[in-house]
């Protein structure tokens, strides 16, 4: 699964709408096996309904989840780490902002889709 993970807190602002849209462009990338994780960093509930409420039906069409813990057991393939902060395992991190991040992890989907057609196609 090509799971994305950042903190929601560096989500919601002015860029959210732009970061929303290309996280959608990922999952165009990724296909059904997409699925994005936010962290919530200490925001209110009242914050994360209002972001929920606001994206509703994006975060559904792109398969969200929200999560308020910051374990090293939680794991995603793919991590944005802007604050070096999250704990979790993943196989990939990019660290800085959210957009630099994104643009990263659709070079590294697109890499491992070519990577996996050329060894399908010479077999």
């Amino acid at each position: 699964m090509f799971s994305l993970r950042m903190k929601l807190n560096d989500v919601i602002g002015k860029d959210e709408q732009v970061i929303l849209e290309n996280i959608r462009r990922c999952k165009q990338f990724s296909g059904k096996e997409f699925r994005v994780i936010f962290r919530n960093n200490g925001l209110s509930g009242e914050e994360c309904e209002k972001f929920v409420r606001r994206n509703q039906k994006m975060l559904f069409e792109i398969n969200t989840k929200i999560t308020s813990t910051n374990s090293p057991f939680d794991n995603c393939w793919f991590l944005i780490d802007s604050d070096n902060s999250d704990k979790c395992k993943r196989r990939y991190c990019c660290k800085g902002d959210i957009l630099t991040g994104i643009a990263e992890y659709v070079k590294m989907v697109k890499h491992l889709k070519r990577s996996i057609n050329e060894n399908s196609n010479s077999r």
